[in-house]
């Protein structure tokens, strides 16, 4: 069975709509606490992620101001620099005690050596896991 084509336009929302998920998730909030200071619906939020809608430009600018970052941020489709991984790991670890942080960079560390090890497809498995439970 072929598979069906993606406009530009619905990649386009899928790489916007995934960006603002990741965003969320470095400020530490869910779909629920987006939508609650939104005022909308959780359910819009889960759609505009996944792209079965699409945001207007008003929507975003909220969004982005929600978020801490300019629109121009949800527009660039490319992977987050690490350096912005690091600061939404530092700012969701902020509350815990300096030994909370030590256990937890430690476990980190090792996590990321282990999968270092696996072969590619053990790999999307374990990323695969870890991405439905977090």
């Amino acid at each position: 069975m072929p598979q069906e084509e993606i406009s530009p336009e619905k990649q386009l929302a899928r790489e916007v709509g995934g960006i603002i998920a990741i965003r969320r998730k470095a400020k530490g909030w869910t779909q629920a606490q987006l939508a609650e200071h939104m005022d909308i619906e959780k359910e819009t939020v889960s759609r505009i992620e996944t792209a079965h809608i699409t945001p207007t430009l008003a929507r975003l600018d909220q969004i982005a101001k929600l978020l801490d970052c300019e629109i121009s941020d949800l527009l660039k489709i490319s992977t987050p620099d690490v350096s912005d991984q690091a600061l939404a790991l530092m700012n969701r670890m902020e509350d815990l005690s300096q030994s909370q942080q030590t256990i937890l960079l430690d476990l980190f560390g090792k996590v990321a050596m282990a999968m270092g090890n696996l072969n590619a497809k053990d790999r999307k498995v374990v990323e695969k896991f870890l991405g439905d439970i977090l």
